[in-house]
């Protein structure tokens, strides 16, 4: 993925490079297949010739605006591949349908109860609920020499380690399976998993990721390699100075939610270690066959208004999650898309120049049997050539290399999923546009050269 950069501009101009010396092929293979439409013969011969007579000319031209069109389709394909990966609901809510955060100061120490008292929430609407703590502390690695950082440390209660779906990108030796990592941390108090976002790809030795701002890291581990031998863990209590030694057996994937990020343990774990501080404050809610999320999540944020509840389901939380870079993606199309535009509007001048240039040419060609609308359409058809060429080879160039990235991400522990996702409608739009604008800023200079007179050219030749 570094490299895609250097390895486009790379491939994009030895395309151009190809297509510019293999002139000849080009233009007999444009004959042949044009050529046998009676009047379009001479034309196409002509719009395709004179380009590429020009080779430096036209070759700068077309690795321009296909490096563009390079670009625009390798960079909107993965990212909306990416983008398309995180709203998996499923993968995303961890087999949850609604999430329920409530206040601190008044929390909900059994939520499955309280619905069931709430006369909003009518039997069988939910039929599973999670419960997760919050507690500030202070981790470090035993026997890595490094001083303790700051990190957060959640507490999972039984319901929500039975329920879970969760994947895993690395699962410590001992372990088949994500579901027996979940089923062990329910077991075992002793035992916890991490947040993938905590580990750096592809490194060896100490390494880390700071989420909330922390500089807490684990030595020995490479989320690459999917397996590791558990990692010993202290966790510190600031203000109570408890302590209390976990054992990091999995790693979450990148695509876990932020809510996940931490070490997570047993919720019984942590209460017995850190009696008083740890109270469930975040629920997760299983509904039950052909409910609405949305207007669950609505009903029980009402019920529990007192509790300082706000309720969204997982559908509603992905699309928050994703609307920035939806956003942002869509930002890079339109001013890709119109730098595009306004750089073959160039082709314009381009033309312009090629009457000047072309003024005898013309003359000769009207002299030969020419008429106006062949003079049209030729210069036409060699707009069309740079636009039309740029095009399918930039879409062609950036999708291979966007298969590619997609290809070389899957082998992440946490993307196995990954598919190529190509916004076929918004490219169409733009190439489109694209294509008009071409057309029409060489309408102008074509319409110049057709009213070009045979005599007044050759008058002094």
């Amino acid at each position: 993925f570094s490299t895609w950069i250097a390895a486009g501009l790379v491939i994009v101009v030895g395309a151009v490079w190809a297509i510019m010396w293999n002139a000849d092929a080009l233009l007999r293979a444009s004959s042949a297949t044009l050529g046998r439409i009676g009047r379009l013969a001479p034309v196409v011969r002509v719009a395709v010739a004179y380009p590429l007579a020009a080779r430096f000319r036209t070759g700068a031209a077309l690795a321009m605006f296909t490096l563009v069109v390079f670009t625009l389709v390798t960079g909107t394909a993965t990212s909306g591949s990416f983008i398309h990966a995180f709203q998996d609901t499923r993968e995303f809510g961890g087999g949850f349908d609604v999430r329920v955060t409530t206040a601190g100061s008044a929390p909900v120490d059994d939520m499955a109860a309280a619905l069931r008292r709430r006369p909003e929430i009518r039997p069988g609407e939910v039929t599973a609920v999670g419960s997760q703590s919050f507690l500030p502390v202070e981790a470090r690695q035993v026997g890595a020499g490094r001083p303790a950082e700051p990190y957060p440390a959640r507490g999972l209660d039984d319901a929500f380690l039975r329920h879970t779906t969760f994947g895993l990108g690395a699962i410590a030796r001992g372990y088949g399976s994500a579901r027996e990592v979940w089923d062990a941390v329910a077991a075992r108090p002793g035992l916890a998993r991490r947040a993938g976002t905590a580990a750096r790809h592809g490194c060896r030795g100490s390494f880390g990721f700071a989420p909330l701002a922390s500089d807490f890291r684990l030595s020995g581990l490479v989320l690459e390699d999917r397996t590791f031998d558990p990692v010993p863990v202290e966790v510190s209590d600031p203000q109570t100075g408890r302590r209390l030694r976990l054992t990091v057996i999995g790693v979450l994937k990148d695509t876990a939610p932020l809510e996940m990020a931490g070490v997570s343990t047993s919720q019984r774990a942590l209460a017995a270690a850190f009696p008083g501080r740890t109270r469930p404050t975040v629920h997760f809610l299983v509904a039950g066959p052909g409910v609405d999320h949305d207007d669950l999540a609505a009903r029980v944020e009402g019920a529990f208004l007192a509790n300082g509840a706000e309720a969204e389901s997982i559908r509603e939380v992905v699309d928050e999650a994703t609307a920035a870079s939806l956003t942002f993606n869509r930002l890079i199309q339109g001013c890709m898309g119109l730098g595009l535009v306004v750089g073959v509007a160039a082709l314009g001048v381009i033309s312009a120049r090629a009457v000047v240039e072309r003024r005898q040419q013309i003359g000769v060609l009207r002299a030969i049997g020419f008429r106006r609308r062949m003079v049209q359409a030729a210069f036409l058809l060699e707009s069309s050539f740079v636009a039309l060429t740029a095009i399918a080879v930039g879409t062609g160039l950036g999708l291979l290399l966007a298969e590619n990235i997609i290809r070389d991400s899957r082998r992440q522990p946490s993307w196995e999923n990954l598919t190529l996702v190509v916004p076929w409608t918004n490219l169409a739009v733009i190439f489109a546009v694209v294509y008009a604008v071409a057309l029409l800023a060489t309408l102008a200079p074509a319409l110049r050269a057709s009213r070009t007179r045979p005599a007044e050219v050759l008058r002094y030749q």
